[in-house]
């Protein structure tokens, strides 16, 4: 693998390197004229020494006017982090630091994976890995969204080696270029708590798939993420009900680990990860086969498709989809599911950010509430 680069070496334009849905969100944000005064949480789960914390914030400073327009970023006094501790937290205007969530995710994760000893992905393993994966997956195309997992001066070698295992295409300008191609995605959770807090959750899915088909929906398919506020079937036959007499659309789930899908069952009774992937938190078999069933009897079956993400790098959880998948389709006819996207391709450590706040005021996803942060264990550095 290449030497990663130091971060006096920061690339002129950080949009090479960002996930396109950012991209794309803020130009949404822009052209509608939304841009509140957000708090996000950057945490890694597990355990470990912090470490890579100047290289994020530099990403910050280097990209973003939070300091011309009275940001701030905090960044942890500690040593060592427990499970979701605050290793950043930054506030400002939205459309200030949207676009650089995929570069300081990046080098902090590859920060604290090294110093847990975790040594960046060789390019033969990743692609003997979506080579696995593809067997498992055969003819469900798999996109690779795992820019945000590792430093960005390593995003256009990765993606190669995803690309030739398998990947039919990346989330960043970077990544696709190995195909001469531009990146792919369509929204992140940050559009859509944006447009709640404006507009309510009950209506916010649907006005972020409202507001991609009118700005992107004559050169992208709308995929829709729709478990922001744990309303996976709700939010998913809504936009279908929109949409189904003038296009075809995808939703994409992705729900969280703290969340059970709407409308379906506890694991052992418990919130809690079901070994097997078919109740519990997460995306699991329950929740994709309820989502597609209610759209099919609805009459959209025809009118939408299901893209899967959150885990499906896992093996065993790949056969287990894929298993299910077969089976749904022979009982209805039906897809289950059509892509996948995957982002973990190797063992190391991932960091994560969240809203949670607009405003000053306690604003989330599903699951990802944030009740306190104490800023005495915190550095103001902005």
């Amino acid at each position: 693998m290449e030497k990663i680069q130091k971060n006096n070496e920061l690339p002129d334009d950080h949009r090479l390197y960002t996930d396109k849905y950012f991209l794309r969100a803020n130009h949404i944000l822009i052209h509608v004229g939304l841009n509140p005064r957000v708090s996000m949480k950057v945490f890694a789960r597990g355990e470990g020494k912090i470490t890579g914390l100047e290289d994020a914030v530099d990403v910050l400073l280097k990209y973003s006017d939070l300091k011309d327009k009275n940001g701030e970023i905090w960044v942890s006094k500690d040593e060592f982090y427990k499970n979701k501790d605050p290793l950043i937290i930054i506030k400002g205007p939205i459309q200030s630091f949207i676009e650089l969530e995929t570069m300081y995710l990046g080098v902090l994760s590859s920060a604290i994976s090294r110093a847990d000893g975790i040594p960046d992905p060789e390019p033969e393993y990743i692609k003997d890995k979506l080579k696995k994966l593809k067997n498992i997956y055969e003819d469900i195309p798999i996109s690779y969204f795992g820019a945000r997992h590792y430093h960005w001066s390593l995003d256009k070698e990765i993606a190669k080696s995803a690309l030739e295992g398998g990947a039919i295409q990346t989330s960043t300008d970077i990544g696709s270029s190995n195909i001469g191609k531009c990146g792919v995605g369509t929204m992140p959770h940050a559009l859509i708590l944006t447009l709640a807090y404006y507009y309510g959750r009950d209506k916010a899915t649907l006005k972020a798939a409202r507001l991609f088909n009118e700005y992107f929906g004559d050169d992208v398919p709308v995929t829709t993420l729709i478990d922001t506020f744990n309303r996976e079937l709700t939010d998913s036959l809504m936009v279908a009900r929109h949409f189904h007499d003038t296009k075809k659309t995808y939703m994409r789930i992705d729900t969280c680990g703290e969340n059970i899908g709407e409308n379906c069952s506890a694991y052992n009774g418990e919130k809690e990860k079901d070994p097997s992937f078919k109740t519990g938190t997460g995306v699991t078999t329950e929740l994709a086969a309820k989502l597609r069933l209610n759209l099919i009897k609805d009459g959209y079956g025809d009118y939408t498709d299901t893209i899967l993400t959150s885990g499906f790098g896992d093996e065993e959880k790949a056969k287990v989809f894929v298993k299910a998948q077969k089976e749904f389709k022979k009982s209805t006819r039906y897809d289950l599911f059509v892509g996948v996207g995957i982002g973990e391709v190797s063992k190391a450590k991932f960091c994560t950010a969240d809203i949670f706040a607009i405003e000053g005021k306690p604003f989330s996803k599903a699951g990802r509430e944030v009740d306190y942060v104490d800023y005495n264990k915190l550095e103001r550095i902005v």
